[in-house]
């Protein structure tokens, strides 16, 4: 092997090490060997990071320490791709991380870690998860409530969030429509709540068998409510058809549900 040649395999190898060297030191092996307190706490402020022989937590605190703005969770579940597993949580939420882990957050590397941080830490919320986060709390209170009136409220307002970010109808949900029509200025309502257009409660009335409706719910409920069950549905009926005969009806304008 002439010299010329010897010489440039020796650039090769000296070119190729600090790549090799850089990638045997990013490499996380196992929990045990991924140790990245000192670094982190070099790089962010007003930091809390604790740790036990499966999980380690971290946790970016507000200038006052008075709430978590940022929890960062690296726990010991070995994944197919990766030896642990990593999730961040903004503001309570869920931070998605696919772009930056491996499949099911796997991680097995520093400058993964390091990036996964980076980007929770810029995450904007999206309005429909901070609804559901306000929702999921909500509910766990109600849950808890001793107070009947209370806790009526409690359901109604969660109900009206859930439904600010995904307008799904429930028979509840047409049931309190119809029994709010003939009562309030509907379109008012419409204004403040999420309620069916006048439109879609008209199909529903001149749709079904009122005689029937009514047979099975006096049925059901006791003696003293089926004459208000009956007065609502027919003060629904009478106000709807009213409406219609109008020459100033706009229900042909109505969209669909909204």
């Amino acid at each position: 092997m002439c010299l010329l040649h010897v010489c440039h395999l020796q650039n090769l190898h000296l070119c190729r090490t600090p790549t090799t060297y850089f990638l045997q030191k990013d490499k996380i092996t196992s929990f045990d060997a991924f140790k990245p307190e000192r670094y982190l706490q070099k790089q962010y402020k007003n930091l809390i990071i604790s740790r036990s022989k499966e999980r380690l937590v971290c946790l970016l605190m507000t200038d006052n320490f008075s709430e978590c703005s940022l929890s960062v969770i690296v726990e010991n579940k070995p994944t197919l791709c990766s030896p642990l597993t990593l999730s961040a949580f903004k503001n309570g939420i869920s931070v998605p991380l696919f772009k930056v882990l491996h499949p099911n957050n796997g991680l097995r590397s520093y400058t993964q870690s390091d990036e996964t941080v980076r980007l929770a830490m810029n995450y904007d919320i999206p309005f429909d998860k901070t609804i559901q986060n306000v929702v999921t709390l909500l509910q766990a209170h109600t849950s808890a409530c001793v107070d009947t009136e209370q806790e009526k409220k409690l359901v109604f307002l969660t109900r009206l969030l859930e439904l600010l970010s995904q307008k799904r109808l429930s028979m509840n949900d047409y049931c309190f429509a119809l029994q709010s029509y003939p009562k309030h200025n509907y379109e008012q309502l419409r204004d403040f709540l999420v309620l069916p257009c006048k439109s879609k409660l008209q199909f529903i009335t001149s749709s079904i068998d009122k005689d029937q409706v009514l047979r099975e719910t006096f049925d059901k409920v006791q003696t003293l409510q089926q004459k208000n069950v009956f007065l609502l549905v027919n003060e629904v009926q009478i106000r709807l058809n009213a409406e219609e005969c109008s020459p100033s009806s706009d229900l042909c304008k109505e969209g669909p549900v909204g």
